[in-house]
């Protein structure tokens, strides 16, 4: 009996640490999103190649699975669009035959999106570290689509065009990735992976192994 009172007092008395710590592991934050300025082969950043500069951006929500693991899945997209106008004179066959005069003008359009579901493990050991370092390893597909539209006329007729097609691309994406912590809910991170292209729909073969990068600001929900 009075082993039992014993038993007894101490649960009573290690329930407040437990109920405590069990909250504590509750209200750990799990969920958190992330906006980034994007580059990768597909999606160029900077200046392109008819004029304009191009700035993708990626939306990136994680879920932290286990303390060192979490699960994330990122979304980046851009979009171009250029108004080009040229023209000239050519000679049509047979050769000899009286020199023409043409004029095109229209608007070239390019859009991209990547979507990456990856797994992300963090190799530093402290999580109380504002540092931190992570290995990322997943799988992204790339889907791009382009349209030319416009008017073509010549010395004899007049006529528009529509010219469009789209690609897609699965890859397999590994690489680093760090954070820091500005606050309990705020942190700064950088990707960087390598893509290794496993298929594609591209009528030519793009690079077998690419590279792609994001630099931005991440938020836990949950944090105190």
């Amino acid at each position: 009996m009075h082993f039992s009172r014993l038993a007894l007092s101490g649960l009573l008395a290690g329930a407040p640490l437990l109920v405590q710590a069990q909250a504590a592991a509750a209200a750990a934050p799990r969920f958190y999103v992330g906006l980034a300025a994007y580059s990768s082969y597909y999606q160029p950043l900077g200046n392109q190649n008819f004029g304009g500069f191009q700035l993708p951006a990626q939306l990136t929500a994680g879920y932290q699975w286990r303390p060192r693991l979490a699960v994330q899945v990122g979304v980046a997209y851009s979009h171009f669009s250029n108004p080009y106008s040229y023209r000239g004179y050519y000679y049509p066959t047979p050769a000899g035959s009286e020199q023409r005069y043409y004029q095109r003008s229209g608007r070239a359009t390019t859009s991209s999106t990547s979507v990456g579901v990856l797994g992300r493990y963090t190799l530093t050991k402290q999580p109380a570290h504002r540092l931190q370092f992570d290995l990322l390893g997943g799988f992204t597909l790339e889907h791009g689509r382009y349209r030319d539209r416009g008017t073509t006329t010549d010395s004899t007729q007049a006529g528009s065009f529509d010219n469009q097609h789209s690609t897609n691309s699965l890859l397999f994406s590994f690489g680093p990735s760090v954070r820091y912590r500005l606050g309990s809910a705020f942190e700064l991170f950088t990707d960087y992976t390598f893509n290794v292209r496993l298929a594609t729909s591209e009528a030519y073969q793009p690079e077998r192994v690419t590279t792609a990068g994001s630099l931005g600001l991440r938020y836990r929900f949950g944090a105190k």
